[in-house]
C-alpha cells in the first residue's frame, strides 16, 4: 500500500534535483550583461553617482569603449537645468533624484547627453568612504592649498598630490566654497572619480578575489550583478586613467522658483554634438595618444560683434579644446572665418574647422611663431555664433 506513496516521493525528488540542476546551469553558464554589452564592441555609458543618502554629490558619466579601451568622463552638475519628462516640467536635475529609484535621473541624464546610459553604479557617502579606505586612500591632485570653513565646518586640504583616507576624500566631494565656479568644481569631481577608477584598476586582483569581493559587493549599489560587476571592475584595469577625455556641461546661469539652475549652451545641443564627438574619438586608438580635443587654440574676433570671441571660446573648451589666446583681430571687416594651421597639423586644424562648419583651412607656419598656439581661428562676418554660414 505504500509502494505508490514511495514511488511520489522519489519522483518529486528527482523533479527537485533536475530543476536545481537547472537553474545551477543557467546562473553558472550565462554571461554577465557587462560581458554582453562589451561584446557589441560600441563604446558603453556608466552613470557613476555619489550621494548624501537624499541628494547626489557627485554625477559623472563614464564612457569606456571595449576595443580601444580608451575612456571620458562627462561631469553633471546637480543644478543642471532640462525638460524633465517625469514630472513633466523644467527643473533641476536634482529634484527627481531618488537612490531607491534610478530610473527617472538616469533617463534624464541619457536625455540630456543624447546618449541612453547602459548601467548604474551608485555609493553613498558612508559606502563611499568605506570603500576608499579599503583601497588604502586614494591619490588626488589638489592645484591649491584649500583652508576654508563653509557653515561651521572647516575644510583643509594641503595643495599637490594628497594621498586621502575615506574621511577626507568624502570630505572633498562634500566641500562647496562660497561662489565656487561650476567648472572648478567640475574639475574637482574629474580628479577624485579619476583616482577611484584608478585605484579600483589597480586593485582589481585583490578585489576580485572570493575573500574580498563579497564586502565590495555589499558597498556598491548598482544594476549590475555579481558576475557583471566584477567584470566591470576588471574592464576598469585595462583602461588608462591617465589619458581620460575629461568633460563637463557649460551653460547660462538662471532663477529658477528661486534656485540657481544653468541651462546647457544652444538649448542642450551643444552637449550632445560635443559627446557624439567624444565617442567617435573614443573609438580611435591613433590619435587618442596625442589626442587631437587637446590642440591650443587662439581665436580673433575679425567683426564689429562685441564678446562674439569671448562666446567662441566657451564653445571650444566645452568641447575639451585649450584656449591659448582670446583678442581682436587687426582688423573688423573679415567677410569670411579661416582657420589657420600653425604648427603643421592639419588633422587638427580640420577638427577646430569642422566645429563651426569652417571651410576655408590654410596653413600658416612662421618660424617666429608663439609655440603655445596651434591653430588660429580668424571670426568673419559669416560666423553666427555658432557656424559658419555658407
Amino acid at each position: 500500500m505504500r509502494q505508490p506513496e514511495n514511488t511520489a516521493w522519489y519522483l518529486a525528488l528527482i523533479i527537485i534535483l533536475i530543476a536545481s540542476l537547472v537553474v545551477w546551469a543557467v546562473l553558472t553558464l550565462r554571461i554577465d550583461l557587462f560581458t554582453e554589452a562589451m561584446k557589441r564592441e560600441e563604446t558603453l555609458s556608466i552613470i557613476i553617482v555619489i550621494d548624501d543618502g537624499d541628494k547626489p554629490l557627485l554625477t559623472e558619466v563614464l564612457y569606456f569603449h571595449p576595443v580601444t579601451q580608451n575612456g571620458a568622463l562627462v561631469a553633471i552638475p546637480y543644478e543642471t537645468g532640462t525638460l524633465l519628462s517625469s514630472v513633466d516640467r523644467v527643473d533641476r536635475l536634482e529634484t527627481i533624484y531618488e537612490p531607491t529609484d534610478w530610473d527617472p535621473y538616469r533617463k534624464a541624464v541619457g536625455g540630456l547627453l543624447g546618449h541612453p546610459i547602459d548601467f548604474v553604479i551608485r555609493l553613498d557617502t558612508s559606502s563611499f568612504e568605506r570603500l576608499v579606505d579599503h583601497l588604502g586612500g586614494i591619490d588626488v591632485f589638489i592645484p591649491k592649498a584649500v583652508d576654508d570653513t563653509v557653515n561651521g565646518v572647516r575644510y583643509l586640504f594641503p595643495p599637490g598630490g594628497v594621498e586621502l583616507d575615506g574621511a577626507k576624500a568624502r570630505t572633498y566631494i562634500e566641500y562647496r566654497p562660497r561662489g565656487e565656479v561650476i567648472a572648478e568644481r567640475t574639475e574637482r569631481e574629474h580628479r577624485i572619480t579619476q583616482s577611484l577608477l584608478r585605484s579600483l584598476g589597480d586593485l582589481s586582483d585583490r578585489l576580485l578575489s572570493d575573500e574580498v569581493f563579497p564586502y565590495i559587493r555589499g558597498l556598491i549599489d548598482s544594476d549590475l550583478d555579481d558576475r557583471s560587476l566584477a567584470t566591470f571592475i576588471s574592464a576598469i584595469s585595462s583602461m588608462d586613467t591617465e589619458r581620460l577625455i575629461f568633460q563637463g556641461i557649460l551653460g547660462n546661469r538662471r532663477t529658477l522658483d528661486g534656485k540657481e539652475v544653468v541651462f546647457p549652451y544652444y538649448d542642450g545641443k551643444l552637449i550632445k554634438e560635443t559627446i557624439q564627438r567624444i565617442m567617435e574619438t573614443l573609438v580611435r586608438s591613433d590619435i587618442f595618444g596625442e589626442d587631437l580635443l587637446t590642440v591650443r587654440i587662439e581665436i580673433l574676433n575679425g567683426t564689429g560683434v562685441t564678446g562674439l570671441a569671448s562666446r567662441t571660446a566657451q564653445l571650444y573648451k566645452s568641447y575639451g579644446f585649450r584656449i591659448a589666446s582670446v583678442m581682436n583681430a587687426e582688423r573688423n571687416d573679415y567677410e569670411r572665418t579661416v582657420v589657420l594651421d600653425r604648427r603643421g597639423s592639419p588633422d587638427a586644424a580640420k577638427r577646430v574647422a569642422e566645429l563651426i562648419r569652417c571651410e576655408q583651412i590654410h596653413s600658416q607656419i612662421d618660424e617666429n611663431r608663439d609655440e603655445t598656439i596651434d591653430v588660429t581661428i580668424i571670426l568673419g562676418k559669416d560666423f553666427d555664433g555658432r557656424y559658419v554660414k555658407k
